[in-house]
C-alpha cells in the first residue's frame, strides 16, 4: 500500500478509533483485507439432456474486512492497548470509514474477531480487528443531495451587457423533473426529503411510470421524508407509512447505474414543495 491509508472506526455511540498513517497504530503493508472486489456465489444444476450445467442463479456475497496494525510509539504500548481493548466491543455496531489511494468510502459492520496479544513491552504492539459486513458494497461519503425544484443559474455576476438582446438571469425548473446520474457500481435506493412552503395535498414522487404517493394535507413548515431503502415515511419525525397510496412502489424508485429521471407533483400545491433527493453511491471495492 502506498500513500495515505487510514481506517476510522466509528462506534454506534459516536466514539472513534483511528488506524493508519495519521494514527499511533500504523496499518501493516499487508494489513488491509476485504476492501477489494467481493466474492460471488454462482449456482447451477447438471443438465439432463446435454453436457455441462444450467446456471440457476448468482449473488454477491457479504464480506469481512480485516485490519492489522502495530504501534509506532512503544513507550505508549500500555495506554494504546488499553484503549484498543476498551473500544472494540462485541454486540456493538461500527461504521468503517476507509481512505485508500485518495478515495474514502464506508461500510457498516460488527466485530467478528479481535486480537491484541500481550508481549515484550519494548517491542511494537500488534493489533488485529475483523469486521463482518452484511452489505455487499462500499458506499460514498457524500450523499449527493439535489433539489428537483431548484433555480437553474444562467450566468454569474458581475455581468456586463453589450447589446439589447433580452436575456434570462435565472429560471425555475417548471418541468419538476431532474436527471440524476449514478456513476457508482450498483443501483441505489434514495431518500427523498420534501420541505413544504405552503399548503399541499397528496404529494407524489415519480420515476417513469412508477411512483410513491403520500395521501394527506401539508402546510408550511411540514417535513416529509420518504426513505426508499428502509421503506419508511415520516412526517415531522412521526411514522406516516399508513398514509401511503397502496399502489406505490418503493423499489421502483431506485436510481439505476447511469441516468434516472425523477419528478414530483401533487393534487394541489406542488409549487409549495422543495424536493431533495439524497443517495450514497455504491461501489464493489476500492
Amino acid at each position: 500500500m502506498s500513500g495515505i491509508v487510514n481506517v476510522k472506526c466509528v462506534r454506534e455511540d459516536g466514539k472513534e478509533f483511528l488506524l493508519g498513517t495519521d494514527s499511533a497504530w500504523r496499518i501493516l503493508s499487508d494489513g488491509l483485507e476485504g476492501i477489494d472486489y467481493p466474492k460471488i456465489s454462482v449456482y447451477s444444476e447438471k443438465s439432463a439432456v446435454k453436457d455441462g450445467a444450467l446456471l440457476t442463479g448468482m449473488r454477491i456475497d457479504d464480506r469481512s474486512i480485516q485490519i492489522k496494525a502495530k504501534t509506532v510509539l512503544t513507550k505508549l504500548n500500555a495506554v494504546l492497548r488499553r484503549e484498543a481493548i476498551s473500544f472494540f466491543r462485541p454486540k456493538m455496531k461500527y461504521r468503517i470509514v476507509i481512505t485508500y489511494q485518495g478515495e474514502t468510502r464506508w461500510i457498516d459492520g460488527v466485530i467478528e474477531g479481535f486480537s491484541c496479544p500481550s508481549q515484550n513491552i519494548h517491542m511494537p504492539m500488534k493489533l488485529t480487528v475483523k469486521f463482518y459486513c452484511e452489505d455487499t458494497h462500499l458506499k460514498s461519503v457524500d450523499n449527493f443531495g439535489q433539489n428537483i425544484a431548484s433555480i437553474t443559474p444562467r450566468f454569474a455576476f458581475p455581468y456586463i451587457q453589450t447589446n439589447k438582446i433580452k436575456i434570462v438571469a435565472e429560471s425555475f425548473n417548471f418541468s419538476k423533473t431532474v436527471t440524476i446520474n449514478n456513476d457508482g457500481d450498483a443501483e441505489v435506493m434514495p431518500v427523498i426529503r420534501i420541505n413544504f412552503k405552503g399548503s399541499c395535498s397528496n404529494p407524489v414522487i415519480k420515476k417513469n411510470d412508477a411512483y410513491v404517493r403520500v395521501l394527506g394535507n401539508f402546510v408550511s413548515g411540514d417535513l416529509l421524508i420518504i426513505d426508499c431503502e428502509s421503506y419508511r415515511i415520516t412526517k415531522n419525525g412521526e411514522n406516516w407509512i399508513h398514509h401511503i397510496d397502496r399502489t406505490s412502489s418503493f423499489t421502483d424508485i431506485r436510481l439505476d447505474v447511469g441516468d434516472s429521471n425523477i419528478s414530483f407533483g401533487a393534487d394541489t400545491g406542488d409549487s409549495n414543495m422543495a424536493v431533495y433527493v439524497y443517495f450514497n453511491k455504491r461501489y464493489l471495492g476500492m
